[in-house]
């Protein structure tokens, strides 16, 4: 299995090849069947000729530049919590808050690239530059028909729904009442039978995930389809939770420390 610092050379090319427009670079970085899924939410795109698409469609067009806050490494697993800074023409930036999780292969290739950032979000801040966006919106537009046809555009739009602000502040009450030892309250919160994990470790109750949530703070939060991803910290290491809801309750959550 590859090193930690294996792992995070290996998820470093992403955005040094996204830098250098280097189309090549980048899908040689990804297994044969890799799946990226950017927004989480959206229809996942696999293979090297859909990631081509998602390439031409969303990173040719752009100048992206990855503002870095904090990795962890779980596993096989690298999250990296982030703000993609992404230049869609001279006058208009977009900040975008994200959490990109990477599922590595035994050689340190990226199996799995899941991007949670909120798509309602980014549209609300493009459509703020005002006149200045008409162009960028109308060359996405002609790009996601043009590259994904009307099939993958659809999908894309699909980033739109998800738990949105409630399911978020509900994340963050549940890791309050959890850190805080206040297990009645965030036992409801769950489905029956939940998948609960700390780092490597799979848990047999919310308890068992409170006793090890004690001392943590929560921070960005992020709802990306059915999905809430929260930034961890006990002011010396750093985490990310990721929450899975069904409806209203959680059915899993997982705590990627590092492991």
């Amino acid at each position: 299995m590859p090193t930690k610092q294996e792992l995070l050379a290996a998820v470093d090319e992403s955005p040094a090849a996204v830098a250098d427009h280097d189309k090549a670079r980048w899908l040689s970085l990804f297994a044969p069947t890799a799946i990226v899924n950017d927004p989480v939410g959206s229809v996942p795109h696999r293979g090297a000729a859909q990631l081509a698409r998602f390439y031409d469609t969303f990173i040719a067009p752009n100048a992206v530049r990855f503002r870095v806050d904090h990795d962890v490494v779980c596993g096989d697993e690298v999250l990296r919590d982030v703000t993609l800074e992404i230049q869609m023409s001279d006058r208009v930036t977009l900040l975008v808050p994200a959490h990109l999780r990477y599922v590595m292969t035994g050689d340190a290739q990226i199996d799995g690239l899941y991007a949670h950032w909120e798509l309602p979000a980014m549209v609300g801040q493009l459509a703020g530059k005002g006149l200045a966006a008409a162009a960028v919106s109308g060359r996405l537009t002609l790009g996601l028909l043009s590259n994904q046809r009307l099939g993958g555009t659809l999908g894309f739009t699909r980033g739109f729904a998800g738990v949105g602000r409630r399911g978020k502040r509900r994340a963050v009450e549940l890791l309050a009442a959890l850190g805080t030892g206040d297990y009645t309250n965030a036992e409801q919160e769950f489905a029956a039978s939940p998948v609960l994990r700390f780092g490597r470790q799979t848990l047999r109750s919310p308890a068992d995930l409170g006793a090890r949530l004690a001392g943590w703070r929560t921070g960005k939060t992020i709802a990306a389809g059915r999905f809430v991803s929260v930034s961890l910290t006990d002011g010396q290491a750093h985490a990310v939770a990721m929450l899975e809801f069904s409806g209203r309750s959680v059915m899993s959550m997982t705590v990627f420390v590092d492991c």
